[in-house]
C-alpha cells in the first residue's frame, strides 16, 4: 500500500484529475483550463503545477488548440476576423491566432467569399434583394467575422444605404 498523500500532493493530485477529465471532453486552452480550475478553487500555485505538467506531457498545447478550434470555427462559415476575435477569447496571443487562422484557411481551402455566399444562401439572403434585407445581409457577414470587402462584394453599398421605412 501506498504512503498516504500530504494535503499539497492530494490537492494537486485532485486538480490533475479535474484537468484530465476536462480535457476528456475536448481540448482547452491553457487560459480556460486555468479558469476552470480557479472556479473549482484550487489554489495558483497547484494551477501553475498542473497545467506545466500537462503541457509537459502534451495534453495541453495552445497551438494545437488554436488550429483545431480555426479549422472548425471556419467550417462552419464564421470568417476570420470572428475566427481571431474568438481565440483571442480564449487566452491565444495575437499572433498564434492569426497563424492558426491562415495555417486552417490553407488546410480547408477556405475561400472567404464562398463561405460568405453559402452563409448568405442558408439563412436564405441570396439574389436580388431589397434594402432593408441587403442591411440586414450586411450586418450578419459582419457580425459572423466577414471582412468589409467581402461584405461589399457580395452587397454592393448595402453598409452605406439606410434601411427604407415602412
Amino acid at each position: 500500500m501506498s504512503p498516504p498523500l500530504d494535503d499539497s500532493e492530494a490537492k494537486l493530485a485532485k486538480a490533475q484529475q479535474c484537468a484530465l477529465r476536462l480535457l476528456r471532453v475536448r481540448d482547452r486552452s491553457r487560459q480556460e483550463l486555468a479558469g476552470a480550475l480557479e472556479r473549482r478553487g484550487f489554489p495558483e500555485a497547484v494551477r501553475a503545477r498542473v497545467l506545466d505538467r500537462l503541457a509537459e506531457l502534451g495534453y495541453l498545447d495552445d497551438r494545437r488548440f488554436a488550429r483545431a478550434r480555426a479549422r472548425a470555427l471556419l467550417a462552419s462559415q464564421v470568417g476570420p476576423k470572428a475566427v481571431e476575435v474568438r481565440l483571442r477569447g480564449h487566452g491565444i496571443s495575437p499572433e498564434e491566432a492569426r497563424a492558426a487562422v491562415a495555417d486552417a484557411a490553407l488546410e480547408l481551402g477556405f475561400d472567404e467569399l464562398e463561405s460568405a455566399r453559402a452563409l448568405l444562401a442558408r439563412r436564405r439572403l441570396e439574389g436580388a434583394l431589397p434594402a432593408r434585407a441587403r442591411a440586414r445581409a450586411a450586418r450578419l457577414l459582419a457580425s459572423h467575422g466577414f471582412s468589409e470587402e467581402i461584405v461589399e462584394r457580395l452587397l454592393g453599398a448595402a453598409l452605406e444605404t439606410p434601411p427604407e421605412d415602412g
